[in-house]
């Protein structure tokens, strides 16, 4: 049974900041918080003996930093393979605006559907559109575990809005998740998916501290 570790990336704003929209238009690096958000994973797979036979992130210096940041803090050889299909979703015209801008414009309260319960706004103009984005997650996925060893580990690292949509893999997942407002990642934060040839996908754990690999 092979084992997807799927972790966002850590903080870009550090405190006194305020937030905006961050999509792959923005390429901001990693604030303190965020490199010591890194390690944290990178000590929970070391303590867990956990040594990923593949490491992807997207192309963005803060999934990129943050895997390579993660790997030296658990003293592990592998290189971080950048894989174009985790790029972050592009924002269009929500991108680099506050809540309050976005509010003011009279996007609030679908700001507040993608948040809190991962209602695509359709006309944002944001790319790729969702059909695609899970197109492209889903085939990714499954190249990611393809020919792995029984009982090994695929590391990921990319954003919010691409990971939660690893859970379209499990039937009625991303729904029962999204409904329940729980789809979304924290940043630093960890989820686990098995997949079993007979037996599909399944979600171990979702949206986790890192240190919830040990014994996982």
């Amino acid at each position: 049974m092979a084992r997807l570790l799927l972790a966002r990336h850590g903080n870009t704003f550090a405190p006194g900041d305020t937030p905006v929209m961050v999509g792959a238009a923005s390429d901001l690096p990693l604030v303190e918080k965020g490199e010591a958000q890194a390690r944290a994973l990178g000590d929970a797979l070391r303590t867990a003996g956990i040594d990923p036979h593949r490491v992807y992130a997207g192309p963005l210096k803060r999934t990129a930093d943050f895997a390579r940041i993660a790997l030296a803090e658990a003293r592990l050889d592998r290189p971080v393979l950048i894989d174009e299909r985790l790029r972050e979703i592009d924002y269009g015209p929500w991108e680099g605006k506050s809540d309050a801008a976005l509010a003011a414009e009279g996007h609030g309260a679908a700001l507040a559907a993608w948040r809190d319960r991962s209602v695509w706004p359709g006309e944002a103009g944001w790319r790729p559109d969702e059909a695609s984005l899970e197109a492209r997650v889903l085939a990714f996925a499954r190249e990611a575990v393809a020919g792995l060893p029984d009982e090994d580990a695929v590391l990921v690292v990319s954003s919010n809005g691409v990971l939660r949509y690893f859970l379209k893999l499990v039937p009625g997942a991303f729904e029962q998740a999204a409904g329940a407002g729980t789809a979304k990642l924290g940043t630093g934060k960890l989820s686990i998916l098995t997949h079993h040839e007979e037996d599909g996908w399944n979600v171990v754990l979702w949206n986790r501290e890192p240190e919830a690999l040990v014994g996982a």
